[in-house]
């Protein structure tokens, strides 16, 4: 009788340990696919396999990149009025304006006349 009593607990014990361990494994395999899944993507994109033209500062074939002084506050990346494009690679080595801006007097503009 007293084998029998034994035998109860022990039967429970090991059927609590064998869901725990059954768990375990379910999350290790879990984790396993996770980092499996980041050790397969690669980590820098070639140019060349994009299909699309997004554009972006980052993946552009120049690479250009925006300079701090481009990024201060209230600071104009070109000389004001000196008629050079603000899109090109480098404002200050560009010569002569292109494209000046040039516009009509209008009502709503409310410019003299």
């Amino acid at each position: 009788m007293a084998s029998k009593l034994l035998l109860i607990p022990i039967l429970a014990l090991l059927f609590t340990l064998s869901s725990a361990s059954a768990e375990a494994d379910g999350g290790l395999q879990l984790m396993n696919e996770t980092l499996e899944f980041q050790l397969e993507t690669p980590l820098v994109f070639e140019v060349e396999e994009e299909t699309g033209e997004r554009r972006s500062l980052y993946w552009h074939a120049k690479r250009y990149y925006i300079s701090y002084g481009a990024l201060s506050a209230n600071r104009v990346p070109c000389p004001p009025r000196s008629g050079r494009s603000y899109y090109t690679h480098n404002c200050f080595r560009a010569r002569g304006p292109v494209h000046p801006y040039t516009r009509g007097c209008s009502a709503i503009t409310r410019c003299r006349r």
